[in-house]
């Protein structure tokens, strides 16, 4: 597993993404390869999230959400936050981490 660095593996992703997913507030745009390796990216801004503590928390979920999978092919991913989240609740990004993850899974 390996994050996103340059601007140009975003720029590909958001191009010639597979699959979108939408769990709440949180989306995820999915890349399929060949190769058995996930790589990841976040948008998470500081608009959206307000608190850097929180935007830590929703990346440090989404992290876990991916070890846990086992893919039968790799894919890049990034993740999103499309609205402001007013009241963040811990509770509600794992439940929202947890279900793209059974979206995730259910594509492979």
């Amino acid at each position: 597993m390996a994050s996103l660095k340059n601007k140009s593996d975003f720029d590909l992703i958001f191009k010639k993404n597979n699959l979108k997913i939408s769990s709440g507030e949180f989306s995820a745009l999915l890349v399929f390869k060949n190769k058995k390796e996930i790589n990841y990216g976040f948008i998470f801004p500081k608009k959206n999230i307000n608190l850097a503590v929180n935007r830590n928390f929703a990346k440090r979920s989404a992290k876990e959400m991916l070890k846990t999978l086992s893919p039968k092919k790799g894919f890049d991913i990034v993740f999103l936050v499309r609205k402001k989240i007013v009241n963040f609740d811990r509770d509600v990004v794992k439940k929202n981490f947890a279900e793209l993850k059974r979206k995730i899974e259910f594509c492979f």
